[in-house]
C-alpha cells in the first residue's frame, strides 16, 4: 500500500488557513510547537552557533518559519508545488527571508556540506527509501553538523491510534485515506541502524504523545467530530507534549561524523 502523499499537493494551498483541515492544523498548532521546543533545547545543549538550516519536506513552512524567527538562515524543500507556493507566500507576508525549493529528499539539489543543520520531520514515514533520504541529508551536512528528525514508531499502539482510530474508524470525522501506512513506520532501533549506516552518530530520542493519555485522546477525537474544532483551538482539544514514551511518535537528533 502506498502512502497518499498527494494530500500535500491537493491541500497545499491551505497550510496557513485557520479553516484548514485537521491534517494540517494539527501539525501547525499541536506537533510543530512540541518538536521545535525540543530542537531549540538540543541545539542549545550542543552549543550550535552555525546558522544554515535545511528543512527537508518543509510543507507550508511551519518548522522553517520557527527557525527563521530565531535568526537561522533557512532553506526549505518539498516535492509538493502547492505547498511550496503557500510557504513562499506566507514567508513574504511575514517578512521572513526563507529560500524555498521544489524537490525530493532522495535527490537534494544542494552541494555537499552546505548546511550546519538538516531537519527531516514528518518525512521518513512517507518515503519509499528512508535510507536514501538519510544519505542525502548526510551529504549536505557539514562535518559535525546536526541532523534533527521526527517520525512514527511501528507499534501496536501507533497502529491503533494512527491507522485504526484515525483512518479506518474515522473517529474524528476528518480522516484522509492512506495518509499513513503502518508498514512504513520505523522503530527507533531500525532508524538508529540507518543513521549509523550513513555515518550519523545517534544522539537522544524523545517521544511525542497526547498530554492527557489515550482515553483523553479518544474524547478529543469525538469532541472535534461534533464541534469541527479548527484553528488554534485544536491545540487545547488535541494537546501533545514531550515524553519518555516512544510508542507512537518520536523525535531525536544525530551528528555527522568528522
Amino acid at each position: 500500500m502506498k502512502v497518499n502523499n498527494t494530500i500535500y499537493e491537493t491541500l497545499g494551498h491551505q497550510w496557513w488557513s485557520d479553516d484548514a483541515g485537521f491534517e494540517l492544523t494539527s501539525l501547525r498548532f499541536c506537533m510543530n510547537p512540541v518538536r521545535y521546543r525540543y530542537f531549540q533545547r538540543i541545539l542549545g545543549e550542543l552549543t550550535v552557533v552555525e546558522r544554515a538550516v535545511l528543512d527537508i519536506g518543509c510543507g507550508g513552512g511551519y518548522l522553517a518559519e520557527s527557525f527563521a524567527a530565531d535568526g537561522f538562515q533557512v532553506t526549505g524543500l518539498d516535492p509538493a508545488v502547492n505547498s511550496i507556493a503557500a510557504a513562499r507566500r506566507h514567508a513574504k507576508e511575514t517578512g521572513f527571508q526563507i529560500r524555498y525549493e521544489v524537490g525530493c529528499g532522495e535527490s537534494l539539489p544542494f552541494r555537499s556540506e552546505a548546511f550546519d543543520i538538516v531537519c527531516c520531520c514528518d518525512v521518513l514515514e512517507h518515503v519509499d527509501d528512508a535510507g536514501q533520504v538519510l544519505r542525502e541529508a548526510t551529504r549536505t551536512l557539514k562535518p559535525g553538523g546536526v541532523f534533527l528528525y521526527d517520525t512514527v514508531n511501528r507499534t501496536l499502539r501507533s497502529k491503533l491510534v494512527l491507522i485504526k482510530m484515525w483512518q479506518d474508524w474515522n473517529i474524528g470525522g476528518f480522516a484522509l485515506p492512506n495518509a499513513h501506512v503502518w508498514e512504513k513506520f520505523l522503530k527507533p532501533s531500525e532508524l538508529t541502524e540507518l543513521l549509523r549506516a550513513v555515518h550519523l552518530t545517534p544522539g537522544g530520542v524523545r517521544g511525542i504523545t497526547a498530554a492527557n493519555g489515550l482515553a483523553a485522546l479518544l474524547c478529543a477525537f469525538w469532541k472535534m467530530r461534533r464541534s469541527r474544532t479548527k484553528g488554534p483551538a485544536v491545540a487545547d482539544t488535541f494537546a501533545l507534549c514531550e515524553t519518555d514514551d516512544l510508542a507512537v511518535s518520536y523525535m531525536g537528533w544525530a551528528r555527522k561524523e568528522g
